[in-house]
Formats: C-alpha cells, sequence, structure tokens
C-alpha cells in the first residue's frame, strides 16, 4: 500500500497545445544535482506506481539523486489516443527543462510500456541527450495480447484496425467488441494497430521479431542500459523462451553498452514488481547503475 509523501510540481512548456507536467520527488533538504525520470506503463501515469523501494538513500546517493515523474498525453487514458512518437516528444521537453534547472545526470528508468518510451526516445533525432537508460519488465504487447484474446479474434481486431487507417480513420475509436476485455477506455484504430499488428510502431519486444529489426531498435541506444526482465512476468506467454529472448535484446545492442553484470531477470517478480524481494533486488542493481554513472 502506498503512503503520503510530498512532491513539487513543475510546470512545463506547452507542446502542441498541451501543458505537462512533472513532479519531483524529493528525499533530503539538499537539491540534487541529477534526476531519475520514472516512466510508467499503458493506463499509468505521476503516482500510480508505488516508488518508496527506490527512495532509499542506497539507490538515490543521500540526495544525489531526485525521481520525477512526468503527465505526459499519454498518462492515464490517454495512452488510446496518443503515440510513443508523443511520448518521445514529451519527455524531450522534460528533458531539456531537467538541463535548463542544472542537472548534470538524467536517466531514463522505464516498466512495461515505459521501456518502448526509452527506446523509442533513443532513436528519435535531435532528442536531447540522456545519460543511461533502465528497463524493468520489458515486453511484447502484440504477445501479451493473446493471454487475453482468441487468435481469430486478435486477427480480426488487427484487420478491423487496418482498414479504418487506409480508410484515413486511423484516429477513430475501435469498436468495443474489438478489443481485448482489459482495455475499458478508447483506443485509436493507430494505436490498436500500433499494439497489436506485427511490425507496428509499438512491436519492440516481440519474441519473431528478426536480428536486424532488433538491432534497429536497440542500436540506437549510445549510453548504458541496465535490461531487468520480470522473471516470472504474466504479461510473457509461456511459449516465449524467455532467456533467448533477452540474450538476443543484449546482443542487439552497440558493443559495452549494456551493464551485463548488473542486468538479467528479477526473482520471482511479476510484472509490476510488487514483492518486497523483487523491489529489493532491482533497489540494488538501480543503485548501482546509478552510483558507477557518477564515476
Amino acid at each position: 500500500m502506498m503512503t503520503p509523501f510530498q512532491v513539487t510540481v513543475h510546470p512545463l512548456p506547452t507542446i502542441n497545445h498541451v501543458s505537462l507536467t512533472a513532479y519531483e520527488r524529493l528525499t533530503s533538504s539538499s537539491t540534487p544535482k541529477n534526476a531519475l525520470v520514472f516512466i510508467g506503463g499503458l493506463t499509468s501515469g505521476p503516482h500510480t506506481t508505488p516508488l518508496d523501494f527506490l527512495t532509499t538513500d542506497a539507490v538515490l546517493g543521500n540526495g544525489t539523486w531526485s525521481i520525477w515523474e512526468l503527465r505526459m498525453r499519454s498518462s492515464f487514458s490517454g495512452f488510446g489516443y496518443s503515440s510513443l512518437k508523443n511520448d518521445a516528444e514529451d519527455l524531450a521537453v522534460l528533458v531539456s527543462y531537467l538541463r535548463k534547472q542544472g542537472k548534470e545526470k538524467v536517466v531514463f528508468m522505464g516498466c512495461s510500456t515505459g521501456c518502448q518510451d526509452i527506446l523509442e526516445y533513443a532513436k528519435t533525432k535531435d532528442t536531447p541527450a540522456v545519460d543511461g537508460y533502465i528497463l524493468t519488465s520489458p515486453v511484447s504487447d502484440r504477445e501479451a495480447a493473446f493471454l487475453f484474446m482468441k487468435p481469430e479474434s486478435l486477427s480480426k481486431s488487427v484487420s478491423v484496425a487496418k482498414n479504418l487507417i487506409d480508410a484515413g480513420k486511423a484516429e477513430e475509436a475501435m469498436p468495443r467488441e474489438d478489443l481485448p476485455f482489459i482495455f475499458t477506455t478508447p483506443i485509436t484504430a493507430y494505436r490498436w494497430y500500433s499494439l497489436a499488428a506485427v511490425g507496428g510502431d509499438d512491436d519492440f519486444f516481440s519474441s519473431d521479431l528478426p536480428g536486424l529489426h532488433l538491432q534497429k531498435i536497440f542500436g540506437s541506444v549510445n549510453k548504458p542500459i541496465l535490461i531487468l526482465p520480470a522473471g516470472e512476468d504474466e504479461m510473457v506467454p509461456p511459449t516465449v523462451d524467455r532467456d533467448a529472448l533477452l540474450k538476443r535484446w543484449i546482443a542487439a545492442c552497440l558493443p559495452g553498452i549494456v551493464r551485463e553484470d548488473l542486468s538479467g531477470f528479477v526473482p520471482g517478480a511479476d510484472h509490476v514488481i510488487s514483492s518486497d524481494d523483487a523491489q529489493r533486488f532491482v533497489a540494488a542493481r538501480v543503485g548501482e547503475f546509478l552510483r558507477d554513472l557518477l564515476l
């Protein structure tokens, strides 16, 4: 259960007529020189993911780092009418703001779709540079969809989305009957196709992606990256060879970019890393990763 905590609210410059807001969680009276930006998954937004396990001195270096969250256009139910491209644009606004605030190091930490956001940001040209990336619970939305829809229903829904897109109705909401029951808010044809179609814009972590495709995704990362899949992630179908997939992700990165000594499966972790043991494991790896960036 989450306990009350205080944040500092930072209004950011408007982008495409939308006001963005960042929230800084401080753990000391000092002004941290560095920022750890947490990016959640679909349907989440600032303060919806418990982050108490990251607020220790062992992780944040006695006030050396503070935790930031961004209310993006895709936050909460907004994901259904947004895109990874929008997220990268929104994050760029935040990074520019952080640099103007004098932050020396900026690190992105993504969970679930937040990991797609990180890789989208890395491969987007002219985004302000960050200093490191942390992926937790990266999963394929396309493969996860098979856990909630029969293959024939999923195939039909992708076709419905494609037909709407081809008819110039990419921003039209998908019919409710063609979406999995877990989605309770509207989703555009574009976003559903992006999530569920082979090679869709959100299709970064599927186990059947060709090696060259993975290289285009992961090869854009030019700063240290830590990869921490959940060891018991319920959003990964049992047919996926998780060990082989992680090795493929690492191999797709530039040499020396992945912190292989710290990367690996989080023992016993579910998708949202809810257990105390899993959280302690992640905190230890993240703390060491952040400390090493300051050396």
